[in-house]
């Protein structure tokens, strides 16, 4: 989605759409008559049982990954056998969609369809049918002072009503927020809606709720909140809602032609200015040109004075059959002219988008209205949207960037992002590493050739070190003031914090609280916070397995102690580290440190996840960093190896459910991850 900008007014809407909004003051409403609350009470207990809460698992791309985010709205059931009617914003993007009904259950949902132009989509209950059904009525004849109810389910909270006045039935964007216009996923919703303007109070989550007369009959769907509500007529709504349903998307025709008021300037009392005609488009074939006034379209007259008529305009043109064949009757140079035009499908103005893991890139396809401002065909390559810093395509020389075009990869031409995804996995099927491939992209102007390593990286090995000698225990510096306070003024040395048990120095009798001067009769100048890594860097020059001595003090008391030294434990830095690209999440191995901090033992086993990346399915999970997994779909984990050999199953499975069982501190829990598949979406 567009970033809207920083006026109020943008706040306003983003906390609309994103649940962040501010929201009038809550009046005092003034009573209801009697025959007012009768009216309600028959509106509410026919629309009530019909509205579903919606919760969405949602997709967005963003620096070479598909982002996932969890979010709520409302929608109403318009059909027996499940039709729900809801915002796009709600669901359009959605991956998963779960729906709470009026009577507290909870049932899946499928996208039948979804129209960013009108912002209105359509979703389909699994199971549980018949459902209750409201029933639209006829917006056109609301009027300003009539009451109407907003229902929904406000900050995901159960459905609730609120009750107001329709205060405009015509409610536009006004020019002065210009360039901050209403925008979802590339089109001017503002082009086409009209909304109805009401005072009933909408907060975050309401979105997608009807708006309801006190017949009980669907009016509108509450879309935004800037001081007032605004609802998408449910004229408007119903009609979008029937084409979703019956053909899975809204068919609509474009001439290529732009159309503004006319100007202050000009004298004539009709028609539209023509402000602008793409090349190689229906209206210039049709010979119009920027500065025609259009006086009318299809056989009706057009009268555009101001930028509140446009969408009824807007709507007639591109409700026209696509293919049909229109009259456009315009005045040039005060010469009224007709010509015919022939009407094509438009299409969506932002193409599907993906994510390409194994490029670390995501994509959008070129559609007509795309192709028209890159000015090329659609279909004629991939647009790469973003790049996932540190991937192969980011590490390519010269490397993909945001807006560059793929057009063919191994010399074989790639023209949408199914073919791209297609032989992507054909050239990296049974590699067990990264492969390079040659890419043909443009970029501007330019045609240029990369290298880009293509390919999943599971493990990151880590470069071991050497094994040093160690006293298995941790000290702090004895510093001047803890010497003294100790009745050991101007030594140096250090105290054991911690005895590791089974440890050399814990088989050599040391223990906490022992002061340790001299190692081999040499001092330890240690006496400052900073001096940390002087008593082990010393221990370091030995082999493992020498024999030293120690000057130990304990209780005051000096005493001599012989140890053997032991290999240092393994690091974090030496270990393996397995990353899922599928569920987004970055495992490693317990080391001793691990056991030692979270008092694990040696029986615990498990691998510890050291990372999870926001917007991933792990994250939705909410699997987080520290948990130990010990089983996956009940098969025992012992380390990370297990896991990723574990997680190669389960991507071959491709089952719906994975369940970790993981242990976070002391707590042990279940959690339940819901991946989704696909490895794109690219249309149909």
């Amino acid at each position: 989605m567009r970033p809207l900008g920083s006026t109020r007014w943008t706040a306003w809407v983003i906390g609309a759409w994103l649940g962040t909004a501010a929201v009038s003051g809550v009046q005092a409403a003034a009573p209801l008559t009697e025959e007012t609350r009768r009216a309600v009470d028959v509106a509410i207990d026919k629309v009530y049982p019909s509205l579903v809460r919606i919760h969405s698992v949602s997709v967005y791309y963003n620096e070479g990954r598909e982002v996932k985010g969890e979010s709520s709205g409302s929608g109403v059931i318009i059909s027996a056998d499940g039709y729900v009617v809801t915002n796009h914003h709600v669901a359009g993007r959605s991956r998963r969609l779960r729906c709470t009904l009026s009577d507290k259950r909870e049932i899946e949902a499928t996208l039948v369809g979804t129209d960013a132009l009108a912002d209105i989509a359509v979703l389909k209950l699994k199971t549980g049918a018949p459902f209750p059904v409201a029933d639209f009525g006829n917006s056109d004849a609301m009027h300003v002072g009539d009451q109407v109810l907003a229902m929904g389910s406000p900050r995901a909270i159960s459905q609730s009503v609120t009750l107001g006045i329709v205060s405009n039935t015509e409610m536009t964007i006004p020019s002065l927020y210009w360039p901050h216009t209403f925008r979802l996923d590339g089109e001017e919703t503002g082009s086409l809606v009209k909304w109805i303007g009401h005072d009933a109070q909408i907060f975050p989550g309401n979105s997608g709720g009807p708006l309801v007369n006190l017949k009980g009959e669907i009016v509108g769907i509450n879309e935004l909140s800037f001081g007032l509500g605004g609802a998408i007529p449910g004229n408007l709504a119903r009609w979008v809602a029937g084409q979703l349903i019956e053909k899975g998307e809204v068919a609509r025709s474009w001439l290529g032609v732009a159309i503004q008021p006319l100007l202050k300037g000009n004298d004539g009392d009709r028609g539209a200015l023509v402000g602008g005609v793409l090349p190689d488009s229906p209206a210039a074939r049709a010979g119009l040109k920027p500065g025609d006034i259009l006086v009318a379209y299809d056989g009706k007259p057009v009268q555009i004075r101001y930028a509140d008529q446009l969408p009824e305009l807007n709507r007639r043109m591109l409700e026209t059959p696509i293919g049909g064949s229109v009259e456009l009757v315009f005045l040039r140079d005060g010469e009224e002219r007709k010509v015919k035009a022939t009407t094509e499908a438009r299409g969506p103005a932002q193409g599907e988008q993906a994510a390409l893991k194994t490029w670390g890139i995501t994509l959008e396809e070129i559609t007509l209205l795309a192709g028209k401002e890159l000015r090329r065909s659609p279909n004629s390559g991939v647009i790469v949207s973003s790049v996932r810093p540190g991937a192969g395509a980011a590490e390519a020389k010269p490397p993909l960037q945001g807006d560059d075009i793929i057009t063919s990869v191994e010399g074989r031409a790639v023209h949408n992002i199914k073919e791209l995804v297609g032989v992507s996995e054909e050239l990296t099927k049974g590699k067990t590493a990264p492969l390079p491939v040659l890419v043909a992209f443009e970029r501007k102007t330019q045609k240029l050739l990369t290298v880009v390593r293509v390919g999943y990286r599971d493990t990151l090995d880590r470069s071991a070190e050497a094994t040093k000698a160690w006293i298995s225990a941790s000290t702090q510096v004895l510093t001047p003031d803890v010497a003294k306070a100790l009745g050991l003024p101007g030594k140096k040395g250090v105290r054991l914090t911690e005895v590791y048990p089974g440890g050399a120095a814990d088989k050599a009798g040391l223990e906490v609280g022992d002061l340790i001067l001299r190692l081999d009769g040499d001092e330890i100048a240690a006496s400052q916070p900073e001096d940390i890594e002087v008593f082990p860097s010393m221990v370091r020059q030995y082999a493992v397995g020498a024999k030293v001595k120690l000057d130990v003090v304990r209780d005051g008391k000096a005493k001599n102690v012989e140890m053997t030294l032991a290999a240092s434990p393994q690091s974090t830095r030496e270990l393996a580290e397995y990353r899922d690209p599928h569920f987004e999440f970055t495992a490693r191995d317990l080391t001793f440190q691990d056991r030692v901090q979270q008092k694990l033992g040696g029986a615990v086993q498990g691998a510890l996840i050291a990372g999870v990346e926001n917007g991933g399915w792990a994250a939705l999970a909410h699997l987080a960093v520290g948990d130990i997994v010990q089983s996956v779909d009940g098969a025992t984990i012992v380390d990370a190896a297990a896991l990723q050999a574990r997680m190669a199953t389960i991507r071959e499975k491709k089952p719906t459910r994975v369940v970790f069982f993981v242990r976070r501190g002391v707590h042990t829990l279940f959690v339940e991850l819901e991946p989704d598949w696909a490895v794109a979406q690219p249309r149909a």
